[in-house]
């Protein structure tokens, strides 16, 4: 173990190197660099959040090319819908660095999009830096951990606390040197995320009622059913109601069932507005009997 004078030498020459690369494209390499002369990262994405377009991936590394299709493809075609912060920075979560426990639902841990997209990959763990270079704009920087490698300690994520001042200062510039004059595609982007999001609002509309299709929205992206209840103003036991008569309308008996219907209907949603993506995919499966 490297005493504390000896990293903090690392981190400053990692330092003045961001500093003498702050309008270059290869940028967050050097960033990543310098992180992990204190905190050891393996898997990182950049990616830029702007009000009503798709979220656009600006760098990665690290993800394994088998797991690209899970990670990137399926994410940014519609699973962020249920991300946890991406739902954190559509409700107004603030710039800083979090730690996914601290912007994840009561149930996130036990979800399936959790199952999905951390324990069945290789992925363990993750701390988002969160930049706001302008107004409609922020700048998610995910660092996270993969394989056997262990969570992020108590002392890390003080370390992470520590590095935001820089983390923030060299992507906002990175931003503005880069991206911002650059023209990042957003008319058939922004339809398209009006479309993924209706058919993620209009899931269930065919077969559920309004109260029903919330709770199932609110069990998709993790929450328990006392935050459910929380959320809509309304009991537990009532939520329990609307999950079993939910469950036996879309004769299914799980959560792990409900999140594999609306993966499918999502995939195979028309691009209607109108149109509840689980009817036609119901009708397309009844079709091929």
């Amino acid at each position: 173990m490297e005493n504390s004078l000896s990293l903090f030498g690392k981190w400053n020459q990692s330092v003045a190197e961001l500093i003498n690369h702050l309008e270059d494209e290869d940028l967050p390499r050097l960033l990543v660099e310098a992180i992990s002369q204190l905190v050891k990262v393996e898997a990182v994405m950049l990616v830029l959040e702007r009000r009503d377009k798709m979220p656009v991936l600006l760098y990665d590394l690290g993800i394994p090319q088998e797991e690209r299709a899970l990670h990137i493809d399926a994410y940014f075609s519609g699973a962020y819908l249920l991300d946890p912060l991406c739902l954190a920075v559509d409700e107004g979560l603030e710039t800083g660095v979090f730690h996914l426990s601290e912007i994840a639902p009561d149930d996130f841990y036990q979800s399936d999009y959790y199952r999905a997209y951390y324990q069945e990959t290789s992925l363990v763990d993750d701390v988002y830096f969160l930049v706001g270079p302008r107004d409609g704009v922020k700048l998610s920087f995910a660092v996270g951990r993969q394989h056997d490698h262990p969570t992020f300690s108590g002392d890390e994520l003080a370390l992470f606390r520590l590095m935001n001042p820089v983390v923030q200062s060299v992507l906002d510039r990175y931003w503005h040197s880069v991206w911002e004059a650059k023209e990042i595609p957003d008319g058939s982007e922004g339809r398209m995320r009006t479309q993924i999001e209706s058919a993620f609002n209009r899931f269930g509309a065919s077969m559920l009622t309004d109260r029903e299709r919330e709770v199932a929205h609110l069990l998709l992206k993790g929450h328990s059913s006392k935050s459910a209840a929380q959320k809509l103003g309304i009991s537990p036991d009532t939520v329990q109601m609307h999950r079993k008569n939910m469950y036996a309308k879309l004769d299914i008996s799980s959560q792990s069932e409900l999140f594999s219907l609306f993966i499918a209907a999502l995939s195979n949603a028309s691009g209607d507005l109108e149109q509840d993506p689980l009817a036609s995919y119901m009708q397309q499966g009844d079709s091929q009997k």
